[in-house]
């Protein structure tokens, strides 16, 4: 049975060792430049990078000269931040916080939360978020969503999979449910002759959707994008990346 907050036993070392470690740091070059060709910030701005991970774009920021300040619920993930800043000699600040509560004294030009890091906690908790966003936002800064596309998870609906990861089998069986507009997830890592189950539940937003969700946190979206590059948001993109004005 699911715990009333999943992601604690969902975001693990063997979710960071199969999801986020395996990231090719040229993707992640490329996604944060395509970023800032969407929204016209310059080096010295600040970012508030919010569901952070292990900072691959926080970190990818950093190195290009802006004031960044991640903030992730997972503190051996920001363990993992600070130590790698650390090593390369940056400033940037990380913050062990739910962001649904967070307050910080943080005014960002520029604030993101990138690769499906919302739609965890329901439309109420997500509105929280996205009223503690606005918050740190300053007046005419912007606010970036990455997220995947409903309309195209539905037409393509993947109900069960598997996959290989070195000596790892991975095994994943989901569920839609159109009422409530969530994928529900079952994950079952063999590792070592070692079962480990994880369960997640990911609101799914349409355009509609989210609009009322951030113009209910005083956001304005002014862009809808199927991808990083720019490139015209529709049924067939695979993601859904929302720019809004505070």
């Amino acid at each position: 049975m699911m715990t009333a907050d999943w992601t604690h036993e969902y975001f693990d070392d063997t979710y960071r060792r199969l999801f986020l470690d395996t990231v090719d740091p040229a993707r992640t070059r490329q996604q944060v430049q395509q970023l800032l060709r969407l929204c016209t910030v310059l080096p010295g701005a600040v970012v508030l990078d919010v569901g952070c991970g292990v900072g691959r774009h926080s970190i990818e920021l950093a190195k290009l000269g802006f004031r960044v300040t991640g903030v992730d619920m997972n503190a051996d993930y920001i363990a993992a931040c600070r130590e790698r800043t650390e090593q390369l000699g940056l400033n940037a600040e990380f913050h062990a916080v739910d962001s649904r509560v967070m307050k910080l004294d943080v005014r960002a030009d520029l604030t993101i939360s990138l690769w499906s890091s919302f739609g965890y906690y329901g439309e109420i908790g997500d509105l929280q978020i996205l009223e503690r966003v606005a918050e740190h936002t300053r007046r005419g800064g912007h606010v970036v969503l990455d997220i995947e596309n409903r309309d195209y998870i539905v037409k393509h609906f993947v109900a069960e999979e598997w996959h290989e990861h070195e000596q790892e089998l991975v095994f994943e069986k989901r569920r839609f449910d159109a009422t409530d507009g969530t994928v529900s997830t079952r994950r079952v890592v063999l590792s070592g002759g070692v079962r480990r189950e994880y369960h997640r539940v990911l609101r799914m937003y349409t355009v509609t959707e989210l609009t009322a969700l951030l113009e209910a946190a005083g956001l304005q979206p002014q862009r809808w994008c199927g991808d990083y590059d720019g490139s015209r948001f529709g049924f067939e993109s695979k993601r859904m990346i929302a720019i809004a004005e505070r």
